[in-house]
């Protein structure tokens, strides 16, 4: 307990501390002062729990301290020095609330220790009330904050019988908000990650704070309204709009957001977004407008614009001119593809994202939209050349959705439909050389027919191309012969064979397009130095 001695004689306040030593009690003197007037602007400053005092002092005596505390709501218990002849002034002292008196001439460390005991009781039960009555309160409001917003988020969903009883419901929780000309205000908390930590570190605890913070807040700047929790990290505030429709109400709007949001960062340290409807005439329109706030939210977030965002703001068209301009960069790309040029397919796309910047002004959706449209034209154009394509089953559309929906910002989702092309031209020059339409032709057939008996006229005619023309062509680009290419293929195939099991030669060489075991055996051992059995072992 912290104690302040009070009198106007040296020597007893030095006597009083000496006897408060004896007590054995937890006691801390903070202070002694000469006259009530010190005492008083002492405790004013000071933590005082126990104030010991004289009654006759100059300036200001032991009575009108008691008195000036009490007035002046200074949570502190006194107990008065008394003389014999003082008795009627300690006997005042008590009915201005003096915990108890002390007769300085009986007085001993014991009946001090006693004395002081009991008014730590006092003050100990006090403060037990108080939490008490505390805890009471703090209930009661929860339970006041969870009906309020079971009530608010059955309005949002249209619910007609909450409409009906809207009046009667703000009668009950003591809200001031009217059902005409009604305004509603998202308020989302930003990435803690990227802000400070917020004072408060309870969730519970922050949720109650903002709470109170947002009512205090939009009841003092439009006379109206008040807050409720709608999800995690975010809340709805509705109030009534100053008017209806018009320049000044979306200046008013704009203001009490930026208040809204500065009390928040200056009182928790919580970083917040707010998202504003349009104002309505009554609540039926309340479930489009929680939808223009979130919208409006989520173009902010996307795009990293500024905090505060008027729902009209960010109703962008998705116009002829910006869709005409999505299509001829997908039919440029393709273009490039078709003619192995993936290069200037990805230089297409980039220069595309960053000159026209019209593209900011799409919904969050749309923009997305058009980076799957994008994708898919990509795959369609190498599908329609390229058949070899199952390498590229991880770009479908299911992996592709599920990435798109985790990316949080213009930016993220450019690089990624960058990346992502990038990526898939990137795989698809590894699973085609860059060969001339002939030569890939030719090789598909050959990749296909490899076991059956071939012949040079087969693949010409496969190809529309003099057999002639085709073997030099073919032995420009791949450095191969056809003959060679074809025996590569099937001694390949061979060894998957083996490593599958496949151990009767015969079987062997038939399945690989070979006549007979013994010329598949002289073939695989001028192509790998072994026979096939030596090969099986090795492996």
């Amino acid at each position: 307990m912290k104690v302040l001695i009070v009198d106007d004689e040296a020597q007893i306040r030095r006597w009083m501390e000496a006897l408060l030593a004896k007590t054995g009690l937890e006691l801390q003197v903070l202070g002694t002062c000469g006259n009530g007037a010190e005492a008083l602007e002492f405790c004013r400053v000071h933590p005082v729990e126990l104030v010991i005092t004289d009654i006759r002092m100059p300036i200001m005596d032991g009575l009108e301290l008691i008195r000036s505390l009490k007035e002046e709501n200074i949570p502190v218990r006194t107990l008065i020095l008394s003389s014999y002849d003082e008795f009627k002034y300690a006997s005042e002292a008590l009915k201005l609330g003096a915990d108890d008196y002390i007769l300085k001439a009986e007085v001993t460390s014991e009946s001090l220790r006693e004395t002081v005991n009991k008014a730590k009781s006092r003050m100990d039960a006090e403060k037990q009330r108080t939490n008490e009555v505390h805890q009471l309160k703090s209930r009661l409001n929860e339970n006041q904050y969870a009906m309020r917003a079971s009530y608010f988020n059955n309005l949002l969903r249209g619910d007609q019988a909450a409409r009906r009883d809207f009046r009667r419901t703000m009668d009950l929780y003591r809200t001031k908000l009217a059902d005409k000309h009604v305004m509603l205000m998202a308020v989302s908390l930003d990435d803690r990650s990227e802000t400070a930590a917020p004072k408060i570190a309870d969730p519970g605890l922050l949720e109650k704070a903002i709470l109170n913070i947002l009512d205090e807040t939009i009841a003092k700047e439009t006379g109206t309204g008040c807050a409720f929790a709608y999800q995690e990290n975010l809340f709805v505030i509705l109030c009534n709009a100053e008017g209806f429709g018009g320049k000044t109400v979306r200046e008013k709007a704009i203001r009490d957001a930026f208040r809204l949001s500065d009390n928040l960062r200056d009182y928790l340290h919580v970083s917040a977004s707010v998202g504003i409807s349009e104002p309505h005439y009554d609540l039926s329109a309340l479930p489009r407008q929680l939808k223009e706030a979130l919208d409006a939210l989520r173009q902010r977030r996307f795009y990293g614009k500024r905090n505060i965002v008027w729902a009209s703001d960010t109703m962008p068209v998705l116009t002829s001119d910006i869709r005409k301009n999505m299509q001829n960069v997908a039919g440029e790309i393709s273009g490039h593809i078709e003619m192995g040029a993936y290069k200037s397919a990805i230089q297409a796309l980039t220069v595309f994202m960053a000159e026209d910047n019209r593209l900011k002004a799409l919904p969050e959706s749309h923009f997305k939209a058009f980076c799957l449209e994008l994708i898919f034209a990509v795959l369609h154009t190498v599908r329609k050349i390229e058949q070899t394509t199952d390498q590229l089953d991880r770009y479908r559309s299911e992996s592709l959705h599920e990435q798109l929906g985790i990316l949080k910002t213009y930016e993220e989702t450019k690089d990624w439909l960058l990346r992502t092309v990038s990526g898939l031209l990137g795989e698809v020059a590894r699973l085609r050389p860059p060969y001339s339409e002939p030569v890939r032709s030719a090789l598909r057939f050959l990749e296909l027919y490899y076991p059956n008996d071939i012949s040079l006229q087969q693949i010409a005619e496969y190809v529309h191309l003099n057999k002639t023309y085709l073997c030099e062509l073919f032995k420009k680009e791949t450095s191969l012969s056809i003959n060679d290419y074809l025996t590569q293929i099937r001694i390949e195939r061979a060894k998957e064979l083996m490593a599958a099991g496949e151990n009767r030669m015969g079987t062997l060489a038939e399945q690989v397009g070979y006549p007979n075991a013994s010329y598949f055996t002289k073939v695989f051992k001028k192509m790998t130095g072994m026979t096939p059995v030596e090969y099986k072992k090795r492996k």
